[in-house]
């Protein structure tokens, strides 16, 4: 093993995390299993620790390094926000029990914060950006003056090298690299399955909206490079022959971009009587009745809409430039054509007072959706909108791990932020405990998955 590369633990303390994570999502690190796919491909030898998923974290991680038969030139660890300080931790642990190996941090937060990425002195190399390449010429042993997107530091200075262009045809990356993860583990979140096994697949990179509380642009920009669709249908034969895959998510931030190129997927996927279910995001502007129908006919059977706010200053404010009576019709035509769909909303958005709080709680509660959930905006490094909130002074800190969704982070001056967080937990409740959503779940339950979804749901509801 030449290179290791490690998803970090969650949370710190040990668990049972198979129960643990009943309602929440657990899936490969596409980003991993390209970067390991590459290096392969390349001739070199690389294994995966799906920290999470396996069951180890912080406590018992030495002994698990303790254990390997050999020792990597390079370790590589991924980072969201959320998960940064943990990276670092990992990477402590790392140097100590393997001080001759080089550690690599790459993900969205070292893209978006290299320098104070870099500045941790276990930390050797931060990738930015797309990494299948970068992380290939590093381990390939290329000048790393001459490696696109690679900071490092020499004799305590930093350097950041220029920006890496971006990989505008996908079809010729090697799939991710499944066989180094434990398939049997993964599942999408509760109520976005069906069946299992189940793994999640990208189908684009990149995406043209300019939200400001998203972090996509840091990554992939505003561009956006599509596989074709020939090459995603080998990647799903390939799944379900070699690990029996019989479920797809699609994390596409808006899969339904291109209408054309839906309408060809999911041709396809008919032509070829491919026994898939999935499910995807999109967007209420991006998708049509038409498209809607051949989607349930080609397996689709859960599609997640952001709809974010239902007060038209606070979309413009975030730059969601959607119709709230556009959303109100696709949210009803989805559920009438037998789709599931799922409602997104955020409370704390630039412009929130108590008003446009509750009316964003009453469009979900009169849309209906057969699931709503209530974040509350976070403002991720990279976004407008955390240049907004720290340059207004309204960032009231900088606790990467409490960057979850359920915790205020700015200081607005229409709204106390306890009264944002008080809210969410409230509107939890409001929804889900209604006698008419009750019975509808009832009503549409038909399996013991559908009675085991339901349970869990109004268990995770109750914790709040």
């Amino acid at each position: 093993m030449k290179v290791f590369l490690i998803n970090p633990p969650w949370e710190r303390r040990e668990q049972d995390v198979r129960k643990k994570l009943k309602v929440e999502s657990c899936l490969p690190s596409l980003g991993l299993g390209y970067i390991a796919a590459m290096l392969e491909k390349n001739g070199i030898s690389v294994a995966i620790l799906d920290a999470t998923v396996e069951g180890v974290d912080i406590g018992n991680f030495i002994n698990y390094l303790r254990k390997l038969k050999s020792r990597p030139e390079y370790i590589g660890i991924t980072a969201t926000t959320t998960e940064i300080n943990m990276a670092l931790e990992v990477a402590q642990i790392c140097k100590k029990i393997l001080p001759e190996s080089k550690t690599v941090l790459g993900g969205v937060h070292p893209t978006v914060m290299p320098k104070e990425t870099l500045t941790n002195k276990n930390v050797d190399f931060v990738i930015r950006g797309e990494g299948e390449f970068s992380f290939l010429e590093l381990v390939q042993g290329n000048n790393i003056a001459n490696i696109l997107g690679l900071s490092y530091k020499v004799n305590g200075r930093q350097v950041h090298n220029l920006p890496r262009d971006r990989i505008k045809d996908l079809d010729n990356l090697p799939f991710p690299a499944f066989h180094l993860m434990p398939i049997e583990k993964y599942h999408p979140p509760l109520g976005l399955y069906k069946r299992l096994p189940a793994v999640n697949i990208i189908t684009a990179r990149g995406c043209p909206n300019r939200c400001t509380y998203c972090a996509t642009h840091t990554i992939w920009s505003n561009k956006l490079y599509c596989r074709s669709v020939e090459n995603i249908i080998e990647e799903i034969k390939y799944l379900a022959k070699i690990f029996g895959i019989k479920e797809i998510s699609i994390s596409d931030d808006t899969f339904t971009i291109s209408k054309e190129r839906v309408m060809q997927f999911c041709d396809k996927l008919l032509s070829e009587d491919i026994d898939l279910t999935w499910s995807c995001n999109s967007r209420v502007e991006k998708i049509d009745e038409e498209a809607l129908r051949l989607m349930k006919k080609a397996g689709c059977h859960h599609i997640c809409y952001g709809i974010e706010s239902a007060d038209e200053e606070i979309l413009k404010n975030i730059n969601k430039n959607i119709s709230l009576n556009k959303a109100k019709e696709l949210l009803k035509l989805t559920k009438k054509i037998g789709i599931t769909c799922r409602a997104s909303f955020m409370f704390g958005n630039p412009g929130e007072t108590s008003e446009t709080m509750k009316k964003t709680l009453d469009f979900a509660i009169s849309t209906n959706p057969d699931f709503a959930v209530f974040n509350v905006t976070t403002p991720y490094p990279g976004t407008p909108m955390y240049k907004w909130a720290k340059d207004n002074g309204y960032l009231m800190d900088e606790n990467w791990e409490t960057y979850h969704g359920s915790k205020a982070h700015i200081k607005l001056p229409t709204i106390e932020p306890e009264n944002i967080e008080q809210f969410q937990k409230h509107s939890f409740k409001k929804f889900y405990f209604r006698i008419r959503y009750i019975i509808s779940r009832i009503l549409k339950t038909r399996t013991i998955y559908d009675l085991q979804m339901n349970i869990q749901a109004f268990r995770s509801v109750i914790k709040l």
